[in-house]
């Protein structure tokens, strides 16, 4: 094996610690039935029970639904399609450098983050706060794992698993590509995808959308795919 090999392999493996402990924390929150009793207590603190109210109108589209869900929406939208007219540009004038490389796959860090999120929540038929009988609402709770065991039918009203909007936030995870090779990532890499997705979950939170463990799933699905980038970086570095 050549020692490019090597480095290769080397670098790569430093990322499989990582991989695992997204996959266990996906697995965790979402079939181990304890988690959802962690769900309720802290669910409990955005529902007014007196007055049957969400912290958050679920149907209020004012100025936080403008701060906290269309604003940075269309945002990540014209930024998305900025860099990519920006690589596009590069690459018809063959300028092609390392931060083209980092910024295409941070964007597909946030693409495929938001793609795989909104796949799951159509596949699987999970049942958001809001809709559930504990919290006022008409059904009774549905769980990954009523759906993996064929407990409780599929309704196409339920697509609350894992947390779609947050998948913007935490898409910006994809920063860490931009951190200098060798070393764990310092705080100002992983500050934009972690506050960014906290931020957009706790308001889906607030208003009923979503329980803490859709929102760390999907923390840990972009985890799991920034790592994967940086794998493919690593191997296009070394190999170039």
């Amino acid at each position: 094996m050549s020692d490019a090999s090597v480095a290769i392999r080397r670098r790569s493996v430093t990322r499989f610690p990582e991989l695992a402990l997204a996959v266990a924390a996906i697995a965790v929150f979402a079939l181990w039935p304890p988690v959802h009793a962690l769900d309720l207590r802290l669910e409990a603190y955005f529902f007014d029970r007196a007055v049957s109210a969400w912290l958050v109108p679920p149907d209020s589209h004012g100025l936080l639904f403008w701060l906290f869900y269309r604003g940075p929406k269309l945002a990540l939208a014209a930024a998305g399609a900025a860099s990519l007219l920006w690589l596009l540009r590069c690459g018809l004038m063959q300028h092609w450098r390392s931060f083209e490389t980092r910024l295409l796959l941070a964007l597909s860090v946030l693409g495929i983050t938001a793609l795989l999120a909104g796949l799951l929540k159509g596949w699987t038929g999970i049942s958001c706060p809001v809709q559930e009988t504990i919290f006022a609402g008409p059904y009774a709770h549905v769980a990954v794992l009523d759906r993996l065991q064929g407990i409780a039918p599929f309704n196409e009203h339920f697509r609350c698993w894992p947390a779609g909007h947050a998948a913007a936030g935490f898409g910006l995870l994809g920063f860490r590509l931009f951190a200098p090779g060798g070393a764990p990532p310092s705080w100002r890499y992983l500050a934009p995808g972690l506050a960014g997705g906290w931020v957009l979950g706790i308001y889906q939170m607030a208003r009923g959308q979503h329980y803490l463990s859709h929102t760390v799933v999907t923390m840990a699905l972009a985890f799991l795919l920034s790592s994967l980038a940086i794998m493919i970086l690593d191997c296009l570095e070394d190999r170039g």
